[in-house]
């Protein structure tokens, strides 16, 4: 069995929460206090994650799978695990899309989206037919450049004296900031953490994985804050709302010495990274969740459902209703498998420990 890290464990959580997250400035919806949307969404997620560890603690080494199969029984656990399989599916059809859309507005406008889905889906095949060892390698070599990059970016970005903080005020209502973190921001990025149930079990150090865990939750959310914060104080509201891509426009503002400047290509290069691990932590979940059901190889179902994630980008139009299904189908898909089902998990396990309990007292030895 392969088996990674807590380092390893450590940087995937990162680079996974952080994914597909810069292309978007979230919590717009509260304006100038945009990150603090962020950290009331943050803080929320944070309960889900709790939420989470205390389910994998109680099977250490059971895969996601097995965890359902342990407190649905055999039929409706492994029906759970096919249903919470094509979630993570779309989850990661999400992310081939972005990579068309990313291509066509910044290095590739002419390549066709067709082509550049199909090569990112055939990289993300290759890394999770290798293992899951292999895949956090992959991940470990990409965190130093990444966060090398970002923090380049923000000392660049101080240089030109573009952040702004005052545009980060006044106080627009706590209802406001709640309404703009929960659900949206709280099931994404931070609730997509529940990915993670079906790595845990592959961690060599198991005593580990709840203190890495929340270490890595509590560094990924520092660093969504800041960036969130950063771009608010550069754009403002307004132009944050309507960017396409609010990093890409704060970086075509940096220019140093008059030859620095037209940094894009290390923004794009940044969110391909980054959607790279997150499509390939989400195909290798869903692989994970489907395969024991299947009973087939791991290169088959990697390659069936390939064949799927690729297929399923064709389906919707446009870039419209792409954004309409993820907002709302998605969405609601989402609440039920971040919280509703890991809720159902929790109240069975209690109702079985008092079971247990009560038995022992009517049953004493």
């Amino acid at each position: 069995m392969h088996r990674i890290g807590s380092h390893q464990l450590y940087v995937g959580i990162i680079m996974f929460i952080l994914g597909n997250v810069p292309l978007y400035e979230l919590g717009v919806q509260a304006r100038q206090n945009a990150p603090l949307a962020m950290l009331v969404g943050a803080a929320a997620g944070l309960l889900l994650a709790g939420m989470y560890l205390a389910l994998h603690r109680r099977a250490p080494e059971a895969g996601l799978t097995e965890l359902y199969r342990l407190h649905f029984g055999l039929w409706l656990g492994s029906a759970v695990a096919f249903m919470h399989g094509t979630e993570q599916a779309c989850e990661a059809m999400n992310q081939l899309w972005s990579y068309g859309d990313l291509a066509g507005l910044t290095l590739l406008g002419n390549a066709p989206v067709w082509l550049i889905k199909l090569i990112a889906c055939l990289l993300s095949a290759y890394t999770v037919i290798k293992g899951v060892e292999v895949l956090f390698r992959v991940i470990e070599l990409l965190f130093p450049l990444t966060l090398a990059s970002y923090l380049l970016l923000a000392v660049m970005l101080y240089l030109n004296k573009l952040p702004d903080w005052h545009r980060l005020l006044p106080f627009v209502g706590f209802r406001t900031v709640v309404h703009a973190a929960i659900p949206l921001i709280m099931l994404f990025p931070f609730g997509q953490i529940i990915t993670f149930l079906a790595i845990w079990s592959f961690v060599r150090e198991q005593s580990k994985v709840t203190r890495t865990t929340l270490l890595a939750y509590m560094t990924v959310t520092l660093m969504l804050l800041y960036g969130n914060a950063i771009i608010m104080a550069v754009l403002g509201p307004q132009l944050a709302q309507g960017s396409v891509i609010p990093l890409l426009q704060v970086v075509q503002l940096i220019q140093l010495g008059g030859f620095i400047e037209r940094l894009d290509i290390v923004v794009t290069l940044l969110l391909f990274f980054g959607l790279y691990v997150k499509l390939s932590v989400l195909y290798m979940a869903t692989v994970l969740l489907v395969q024991p059901l299947l009973g087939c190889s791991r290169t088959a179902c990697v390659w069936i459902i390939g064949a799927v994630l690729y297929a399923a980008t064709f389906l919707e139009r446009n870039s419209t209703v792409h954004m309409w299904d993820t907002l709302h189908w998605l969405l609601m898909y989402n609440v039920v498998f971040q919280i509703g089902v890991p809720v159902a998990m929790l109240v069975i396990g209690v109702r079985r420990v008092a079971r247990k309990a009560a038995s022992g007292a009517l049953h004493p030895k």
